[in-house]
């Protein structure tokens, strides 16, 4: 094809036709530039198909993640209402009489109560989706904001457990290790004692002092905060799966 405009040429210039010649030169100029943006709008085009591609396969990934995500949410969110219904039956229990609270398993509802483990999603295409800067690839708005949000109510999750663990830590198991027997306490949880304490502690005054009662309303403040951070991830949660589930309608 070159060497044939390439002899058109020569013969214009030969015949000394210079005005025909610059017509051709024109036209000529013209189809190379026809030529690259046919070539550059096919680039844009394959660019387009495997950008496309990309997409789909990151939003299967993240609804995938995402999905499971939502089921370790649903099983620890069950978890912590069973938490918070044993605090409240140690807190309805403060200032009873000593048959009422000698009646009541505390030592089990205590167990209960101060049992706490943090929700821990996985994150792996996440946070590949924003290392690598694909994030640019999703065309929904709208799933951009609930990914960042994501974050954002990850980062008030964090806050949340961080104060559980802390008041838990610094404040509940302290008061219990002065005023009850954590061998009895654990013999309803992790290490599941065959033998209750020899020393046979009483627990009806811890019953009666304010502290204790101010510790566990604390406890059940926390849990309860816990939860509406685990909540408002469990709403995010749906919108991304909803978001992400699109690509496979």
């Amino acid at each position: 094809m070159i060497k044939f405009f390439r002899r058109i040429r020569q013969s214009l210039l030969s015949e000394n036709k210079f005005s025909k010649y610059l017509i051709y030169a024109v036209g000529e100029i013209i189809l190379v530039v026809i030529g690259i943006l046919i070539a550059l709008q096919i680039n844009n085009w394959n660019n387009d198909k495997a950008n496309k591609k990309e997409e789909e396969f990151i939003l299967k990934n993240l609804n995938f993640e995402f999905r499971k995500n939502k089921t370790d949410l649903e099983s620890i969110k069950l978890d912590y209402q069973q938490f918070l219904k044993s605090t409240k039956s140690v807190l309805n229990l403060i200032g009873e009489t000593e048959d009422i609270i000698k009646a009541q398993n505390t030592d089990s509802l205590i167990s209960e109560s101060i049992n706490s483990y943090d929700y821990r999603p996985t994150q792996n295409v996440f946070s590949d989706l924003i290392s690598s800067g694909n994030l640019k690839l999703i065309s929904s708005d709208s799933l951009r904001l609930y990914l960042f949000q994501w974050s954002s109510f990850l980062n008030e999750k964090e806050e949340a457990w961080d104060t559980l663990d802390d008041f838990s830590q610094n404040m509940m198991l302290p008061y219990l290790t002065k005023n009850a027997s954590l061998k009895n306490i654990d013999s309803y949880g992790l290490l599941d004692w065959n033998q209750k304490s020899k020393l046979k502690p009483d627990t009806f005054e811890m019953f009666q002092d304010l502290e204790f009662e101010n510790n566990i309303d604390n406890h059940a403040w926390s849990i309860t905060n816990y939860l509406r951070a685990l909540e408002n991830l469990e709403i995010i949660i749906n919108k991304i799966i909803a978001e992400t589930s699109k690509v496979n309608k």
